[in-house]
C-alpha cells in the first residue's frame, strides 16, 4: 500500500502526464491544416473551432463560439441543416465530398466535410473535420474543360474531311462549338477592308434571336464598335477573352442585347484566309468564365486549324497537310490533359511519363514500326486519365487500400475510355486504355478478355506499367526495385502476360541496360 508521500507523487505525476497530452492535442488542434469544428452532439452548439477554419471562412471565434451549427451563417444555406443534423445524431457519421461553403465575404469555397461523434469525460461530442477542395476543384473543372476542347478539335478534323463548301465547313464548326462545346451562340465573320471595317457574319449556329442583325460589330479602333472582343482580335490576331459581359467596359455597346439573350462570357478566334485577310470565330458562354492557360492555349489551336481547313478548301491543298497539323493538335491536347492531370495527382503523372518510356522502348524492340509506337506512347501518356473519377484521397492513401476502395480504383479504365471513346484519333488510344489492366489469362478487368482479345499494345502496357509500379514509390510502400519488377513478370510469364512481351522487356533491361528515370 502507497504512503501519503507515494500517493501524492503518483497524483502528479497523472496531473502532469495529463498536462502533456492535453498541451500536444491543443498543439495539433491549433495547428491542423484542416479545419476542425467542436460540437455538443446533443444541442449542435459550437463548442471549439481552430485556427485554419477561422482563416478558410474569414468568421472570429467569437462568432462561431455558442452559436449552432446552422445558425452560423456559412452553413445556412449548405447541406448542413437541421435534418442532417439529426441524421448525424442517429447515424454517429455524416460525409459530403464535395460541400459549398460560403465564407463571410460571399465567396463559395468546395471542402471535403466530414463529421463523427465520439464520447468524452460522458459527454457525446462531434468533430467536424472540413479540408479545402479548392485546388482539386479547379483541377477537376480545368481537365473537363481540356477534355471538352479536345472533343472540339476531333470533330472539326471530321467537320473538314466531310466539308465540300467553305459555308459548309464553317456552319459545322459553329455547331460543334455549342453542341459539343457547350457554347449558347457561335458565329464566323470575316473582316470587310472597306471604309467601314466591317465584320461581316456568314455563318452562325445557336441561340441568335436577332442579335447578330443588330450588332453592328467593327473591328476599327477608332469607335467603341471595333473595341469589343472580335474587333480586337482581328485587328491583333491574337485570341480576345470577355470574362464576364456584365461589367467589361468594351462590351457596353451590346451588353444590354447580349446579357437578355443569356450571354455571360465571349471568347472570339481569329485565323488567317489563303489571302491574308483575317476572320474571326465568336463564341459566347452561358456563364461567367475565367478560362486556364491551357485551354486558352487549346481554344488558340482551334482557331488555327479553321485557318488552315479554309486555305486548304480555297487553294485545294491536299487534306494530308491538314490531317498532320491535326495529328499535332491532338497530341498537344493529348499532354495538356496529362499536365492537368498531374496537378491533381502528382504520383499518376510521373507515373504515366515512365511508363510511357518503357512502353516505347518495348515496341521498338519489338520491331513495331514508328507510327505504331508513337500511339501507345501517347495512349501510356494517359493510360490512368480515368483516375479523374476516383476521389483524390483514395489514390493518394498512404496504406494499401480496402476491397471497396480497390473497387473504386478498378473502374478507371472503363473512365478513361468513355472520356475518349468519341474522339477521333489515329490511334485505338481509348481502348488501349480500357485494356490495360486485362491479362492473357482472362484474371484482368474490367471485361475478363483472354490472348488474341487483347490488342498488342494493352499487352505491353500491362507489362510496362507493372514493372514501373513496383520498381517506383507508391503512396503506401516505398519503391520495391527494378530487380523484384522483372521477377515478378518473369513469374507471371506466359500465365498472366504475354511471353513475348515480357521476353523483350527483359532484354531491354537485361542487355541494353534501359534505366526509368523521369
Amino acid at each position: 500500500m502507497q504512503t501519503a508521500e507515494e500517493y501524492a507523487a503518483t497524483l502528479a505525476a497523472i496531473d502532469k502526464a495529463l498536462r502533456f497530452s492535453e498541451a500536444r492535442f491543443r498543439r495539433l488542434f491549433e495547428t491542423a491544416q484542416d479545419g476542425i469544428l467542436l460540437l455538443n452532439a446533443e444541442t449542435g452548439i459550437i463548442e471549439e473551432v481552430n485556427p485554419f477554419l477561422m482563416l478558410l471562412l474569414g468568421y472570429s471565434h467569437e462568432e462561431f463560439l455558442g452559436k449552432k451549427l446552422w445558425d452560423i451563417g456559412v452553413f445556412r444555406d449548405s447541406a448542413l441543416n437541421r435534418a442532417e443534423f439529426s441524421e448525424l445524431q442517429t447515424k454517429g457519421h455524416i460525409r459530403y465530398d464535395n460541400l459549398p461553403l460560403e465564407t463571410k465575404d460571399g465567396r463559395s469555397i468546395p471542402v471535403e466535410f466530414v463529421s463523427n461523434i465520439y464520447e468524452c469525460d460522458g459527454i457525446d461530442v462531434i468533430q467536424c473535420n472540413i479540408r479545402d477542395n479548392t485546388k482539386r476543384h479547379l483541377a477537376e473543372i480545368e481537365l473537363r474543360a481540356t477534355s471538352r476542347a479536345l472533343k472540339m478539335l476531333s470533330e472539326s478534323n471530321v467537320a473538314l474531311i466531310k466539308a465540300t463548301t467553305e459555308t459548309d465547313l464553317l456552319n459545322e464548326y459553329c455547331r460543334i462549338a455549342v453542341d459539343t462545346g457547350g457554347y449558347r451562340m457561335a458565329w464566323v465573320g470575316f473582316a470587310d477592308c472597306g471604309p467601314d471595317k466591317r465584320v461581316d457574319a456568314i455563318a452562325s449556329y445557336g441561340h441568335d434571336d436577332g442579335y447578330l442583325a443588330g450588332a453592328n460589330i467593327s473591328w476599327s479602333d477608332s469607335t467603341a464598335l471595333g473595341n469589343g472582343p472580335t474587333g480586337r482580335a482581328i485587328r491583333s490576331e491574337k485570341v480576345q477573352f470577355v470574362e464576364n459581359i456584365a461589367t467589361d467596359a468594351s462590351y457596353k455597346p451590346w451588353r444590354e442585347q447580349a446579357l437578355q439573350r443569356g450571354y455571360r462570357s465571349a471568347i472570339s478566334l481569329p485565323f488567317k484566309l489563303s489571302n491574308e485577310d483575317v476572320a474571326c470565330l465568336s463564341l459566347y458562354g452561358e456563364r461567367f468564365d475565367n478560362w486556364s492557360v491551357s485551354e486558352r492555349q487549346l481554344l488558340q489551336e482551334i482557331s488555327g486549324d479553321i485557318g488552315f481547313g479554309i486555305a486548304a478548301l480555297r487553294t485545294a491543298i491536299a487534306k494530308f497537310e491538314y490531317q498532320e497539323q491535326l495529328r499535332a493538335s491532338l497530341e498537344k491536347t493529348i499532354q495538356v490533359i496529362a499536365d492537368t492531370g498531374e496537378e491533381r495527382d502528382s504520383y499518376t503523372g510521373g507515373h504515366q511519363r515512365r511508363v510511357a518510356n518503357l512502353c516505347s522502348q518495348i515496341a521498338a524492340e519489338l520491331g513495331l514500326d514508328a507510327d505504331r509506337i508513337h500511339g501507345l506512347h501517347l495512349a501510356a501518356t494517359i493510360h490512368d486519365l480515368g483516375k479523374i473519377g476516383i476521389p483524390a484521397e483514395i489514390l493518394a492513401k498512404p496504406r494499401r487500400l480496402t476491397a471497396m476502395e480497390f473497387g473504386l480504383i478498378k473502374e478507371h479504365p472503363v473512365i478513361g475510355f468513355n472520356i475518349l471513346k468519341d474522339v477521333s484519333f489515329p490511334w485505338p488510344i481509348a481502348e488501349i486504355i480500357r485494356q490495360h489492366h486485362e491479362r492473357i489469362d482472362g484474371s484482368g478487368y474490367p471485361r475478363g478478355l483472354t490472348g488474341d482479345d487483347l490488342l498488342l499494345e494493352s499487352k505491353i502496357l500491362a507489362v510496362a506499367d507493372i514493372v514501373e509500379a513496383m520498381a517506383s514509390h507508391r503512396p503506401y510502400r516505398a519503391a520495391l526495385g527494378i530487380d523484384a519488377a522483372l521477377t515478378e513478370i518473369t513469374r507471371q510469364r506466359g500465365l498472366s502476360l504475354d511471353e513475348q512481351v515480357v521476353d523483350t522487356c527483359l532484354r531491354v533491361f537485361q542487355v541494353h541496360g534501359y534505366i526509368i528515370e523521369d
